[in-house]
């Protein structure tokens, strides 16, 4: 009973403290919302990028995310509906994120200001069949910025889409339906000495039905 006492005695007014490293993920996690459906992280409603005078525009995106939308590419397992998309600079950006399949999904884009988005990231997560919708606003920066499912495999399987602001400044790589992968996949043959030996054997049987039977068939 006295050692609780003494413990007790100890801990509470260190536990009454606020640490400034505390404080500062109460406020990193600000702008994000969590649910039983999923979530949304650094979201900006109304903060400017520092090179943006005033919000140019908004623009409303629904993509949609799902196994079907992947049937067309071959080696893909999931992707979006929609793998790219055009902002102006200095846009706010308002994006829905459909889930279709019964697997968690997400909705990344990398390369942000990071002054405003932690990581330089914006995030939409849908834990399975739903949707979750989150703003962020664009810099002026002309610029192509990743999009992808940060889900394991998830990219890798046909999860990734780009956006462009201003034009953007070119395209990435190994996106479904609108750029090549970056490296081609290989299926290389090995022929041992055994295999062509078979197939030699197999082209001579072949050859040999075929001349028998044009001569019975005379």
């Amino acid at each position: 009973m006295w050692l609780l006492l003494l413990f007790l005695a100890a801990t509470l007014p260190a536990l009454a403290q606020t640490p400034a490293g505390d404080t500062a993920m109460h406020h990193a996690h600000d702008a994000m919302r969590m649910d039983m459906e999923g979530t949304v992280m650094n979201e900006n409603l109304d903060r400017l990028p520092r090179d943006c005078p005033a919000i140019a525009g908004e623009q409303e995106i629904t993509v949609r995310a799902g196994a079907r939308y992947a049937r067309e590419f071959n080696g893909t397992m999931f992707t979006y509906d929609q793998r790219q998309w055009q902002v102006a600079p200095c846009t706010k950006v308002t994006v829905t994120l459909i889930n279709e399949d019964h697997v968690r999904h997400q909705w990344m884009i990398h390369g942000l200001p990071r002054y405003l988005y932690p990581e330089g990231m914006f995030h939409l997560e849908v834990n399975g069949f739903g949707r979750k919708t989150g703003t962020f606003i664009v810099s002026s920066a002309q610029k192509t910025y990743l999009v992808h499912c940060d889900v394991a495999q998830h990219m890798e399987k046909g999860m990734k889409a780009q956006l462009k602001v201003g034009g953007g400044d070119g395209d990435l790589p190994s996106i479904p339906g609108i750029t090549d992968p970056r490296r081609a996949d290989m299926y290389p043959v090995q022929w041992h000495w055994w295999v062509q030996g078979l197939t030699l054997v197999a082209g001579l049987v072949g050859a040999a039905l075929v001349v028998r039977g044009f001569r019975q068939s005379r």
